[in-house]
């Protein structure tokens, strides 16, 4: 059975007639007629009668419309699912990130992507850079975002740096400064990550290197901790541009010297090929995140 013959036969119950028919789907009217004759053989039953000049279905015919309709209707379905797909407004995507980026910069980046995608499904998978990078070998992802980039097998990895920069409460002593060192930040209350962290690290050496008191009163493992803590005015802290986005309007971020870097990677599957509205969200987040680096 010839999907042409389904739309003949559509098209005859539609119309009423041959001349009809012929006119709706633009070919000749001995066309159909051959086709619908064809299609009669095929089935192995009369498709219609001729009564005053018209086409009069069988009853057979009837019951066959139905299922003719589902079919045409799901092969209408399949097309406009193809064209959203070639027009990258369709698709799923799975991202697997750690908690930082996943707690603001991530749904943000996702609303906006999806704007103009209705038909696009994203999954958000909230896990430590631990977790990430664990389950990196079962490739149940299309994207991944881990702190402490390094080499890792069976990913493609991109890495993006950035600057930390002090954050202090509007009303504290230390907001009028246009640059922050190790030396006014001397015995002054510090929320910091935990000693394992690639920026505790070298906030540390910082502080040594010129020979400042770090005081730091609360260890946590998050940044967004921190910056909880430091909205209450006990503390200052140095966090990420990815980690402190949303919270402008109640914190001060001053550049601190010597710089502390804050790395993550970007990685996708190496077998696993990314789809291209997965590529167009990857291209989207590599420019949010240039723009902070």
């Amino acid at each position: 059975m010839q999907f042409r013959e389904i739309e003949c036969f559509q098209a005859i119950m539609t119309a009423g007639t041959m001349t009809r028919a012929s006119q709706l789907l633009g070919i000749s009217q001995p066309a159909v007629s051959n086709t619908i004759a064809t299609l009669e053989h095929r089935l192995g039953f009369k498709l219609f009668l001729r009564k005053s000049g018209r086409l009069q279905p069988t009853a057979e015919a009837i019951i066959f419309y139905d299922d003719a309709q589902r079919l045409l209707e799901a092969v209408e379905r399949t097309n406009e699912a193809a064209t959203r797909l070639r027009q990258r407004k369709s698709g799923h995507i799975t991202i697997s990130a750690f908690p930082g980026i996943s707690i603001k910069f991530l749904p943000n980046l996702i609303s906006k992507f999806l704007e103009d995608r209705e038909h696009v499904k994203i999954r958000l998978l909230s896990r430590s850079s631990h977790i990430v990078i664990e389950q990196l070998p079962s490739q149940m992802f299309d994207i991944a975002i881990a702190e402490k980039p390094s080499q890792f097998v069976g990913v493609d990895a991109e890495q993006f740096s950035f600057h930390c920069h002090c954050i202090v409460a509007k009303d504290h002593p230390l907001a009028k400064l246009d640059v922050l060192t190790p030396k006014d930040l001397d015995g002054v209350p510090f929320a910091a990550l935990f000693r394992d962290h690639m920026t505790t690290y070298q906030i540390a050496r910082a502080f040594s290197d010129a020979g400042a008191r770090w005081n730091v009163v609360l260890e946590a493992q998050y940044f967004v901790s921190l910056i909880e803590f430091v909205r209450s005015g006990n503390a200052v802290a140095l966090v990420d541009p990815i980690n402190s986005q949303g919270f402008d309007d109640e914190l001060v971020r001053i550049p601190f010297e010597p710089s502390v870097q804050y790395q993550i990677g970007v990685l996708t599957p190496q077998d696993k090929p990314v789809s291209k509205v997965a590529g167009d969200f990857l291209d989207l987040m590599r420019v949010e995140l240039s723009s902070r680096t």
